[in-house]
């Protein structure tokens, strides 16, 4: 393929991404199954792209992706919005993450035999929601504003901490640890949290007040997304949790104006709608090539694989039904919701990133990744595309009222 042939396929991929996104928000039809249907017709079956000449390239791009939607997700999100939401949220992602790694990882190793840590890495991958999913189909649906709170912030926590745990037990893994005893896992888990948090919080603070001397500045946004990438690199040096950063100092800046009068500063910022527009970009043009590279690698070789990804899937659909019921207890607007709570479990974003990165590490039975968390994906993301049109009459009309968390 030329370099003049490259601009050509560039300029046609992001005109399909344009219109899956378009097609998105008009129907409801989630935006990455289409380009994950195009990255998988362009390679394995029309075999216009090598996915092999991609490969030596797929850990950066995974990483790249990771950076970016995890922020985009921080900058773009109305804390204040769901704060009254916040305890109950964090009951569902206490169960949703610990019951999905639960119910995934028993079978890996009572019935496939794999060993502990890597059974809990399988589980922990699709362990969390997707906020590139679920938040737009929750913008669009006529559900209470409670219900929409809770499912939106509960996909914008689940990923990180997902991330988090996964990416310790792989080094644990790929360190040859596999005997470790789950407390030092545990140790390291958290520490990663705190520092992540840590930088987080403090640079963000930090960069509020540096935004308000660089309010009339044309290019602050890229200078701000020069410095994410920067801690980013700063905090992995120290052990930390890249990702917690990125999302805390995401969320600080999206909200710097109520953070600023929460912790009473005289000076305070707040990104910009231009700002936010240039992420979402970024996020679009990383997002549309991503999944449209994830389609080139699908091969479903084995059926089996795929099966069994479906049923993961299904045992996903179920243990969420339980720790919806979980979270519910006591709110009367929760429970009589719990369809549309139990079926918005569409795994994305997080999921695709950590199985490139596993199979990038070249650990035992990484092969199977692929193919397998690629069906999980495929099918909670129809589940929570037939959830809005089941429990979620679509409307333009005002929100409906409910009551306190």
């Amino acid at each position: 393929m030329s370099v003049i042939d490259v601009f050509g396929l560039i300029g046609i991929l992001l005109i399909i991404g344009f219109l899956a996104d378009f097609l998105f928000k008009k129907t409801n039809f989630p935006d990455i199954l289409i380009l994950l249907a195009i990255g998988f017709v362009i390679g394995p079956v029309l075999k216009i792209i090598d996915p092999a000449q991609i490969a030596p390239f797929s850990q950066l791009i995974a990483s790249l992706a990771l950076v970016v939607i995890i922020f985009n997700a921080g900058i773009e999100f109305e804390f204040t919005r769901v704060l009254s939401s916040a305890p109950r949220t964090l009951i569902l992602v206490l169960f949703g993450v610990a019951f999905s790694i639960a119910a995934i990882a028993a079978p890996a190793y009572y019935f496939f035999h794999w060993k502990l840590l890597d059974s809990i890495l399988l589980g922990t991958i699709v362990g969390g929601t997707s906020s590139a999913i679920v938040m737009p189909l929750m913008s669009r649906a006529r559900v209470p504003e409670q219900v929409s709170a809770l499912l939106s912030l509960e996909s914008v926590l689940n990923s990180p901490v997902v991330i988090v745990i996964a990416l310790v037990l792989l080094k644990s893994i790929v360190a040859g640890e596999a005997g470790i005893a789950l407390s030092s896992v545990g140790v390291d888990i958290l520490t990663q949290f705190l520092l992540g948090l840590s930088v987080g919080v403090i640079t963000g603070l930090l960069w509020l007040w540096i935004l308000t001397l660089l309010q009339n500045e044309d290019y602050n946004d890229i200078l701000t997304l020069a410095v994410v990438f920067l801690l980013y690199f700063a905090v992995e040096k120290i052990n930390g949790s890249g990702v917690i950063f990125a999302l805390v100092f995401g969320l600080i800046l999206g909200n710097g104006v109520s953070v600023g009068k929460l912790l009473k500063l005289k000076r305070t910022a707040e990104a910009t709608e231009i700002m936010k527009r240039f992420t979402a970009q970024i996020y679009f043009f990383i997002k549309t090539f991503f999944f449209i590279y994830l389609g080139l690698i699908i091969t479903f070789g084995d059926p089996m694989l795929a099966a069994l990804g479906i049923f993961m899937a299904l045992t996903l659909l179920l243990v969420r039904f339980i720790a919806v019921l979980f979270t519910s207890i006591g709110n009367h607007t929760l429970l009589s919701n719990k369809g549309i709570l139990t079926m918005m479990l569409a795994r994305g974003e997080s999921a695709a990133v950590l199985v490139q990165i596993v199979v990038a590490a070249g650990i035992a039975n990484g092969s199977v990744y692929p193919d397998m968390i690629m069906a999980v994906i495929i099918t909670t993301v129809v589940f929570s595309a037939l959830g809005v049109l089941i429990f979620g009459k679509k409307t333009d009309e005002g929100e409906i009222e409910s009551e306190p968390a």
